[in-house]
């Protein structure tokens, strides 16, 4: 794999997993606000890093 795109790869890895976990610290009245529930947080922030 041709160095530049794994970084890229990476970088988009760790901004998932980054997004994810700031999920979990939001509050039900910020999770209205972006539209979804504290069930569908938790859903996504628990998502393995590797699935989009």
């Amino acid at each position: 794999m041709h160095l530049p795109s794994l970084t890229s790869r990476l970088r988009v890895i760790m901004q998932r997993r980054r997004t994810r976990r700031a999920l979990l610290g939001l509050d039900k009245r910020l999770l209205d606000d972006i539209g979804i529930n504290p069930e569908q947080a938790r859903r996504e922030a628990t998502k393995p890093f590797w699935k989009p």
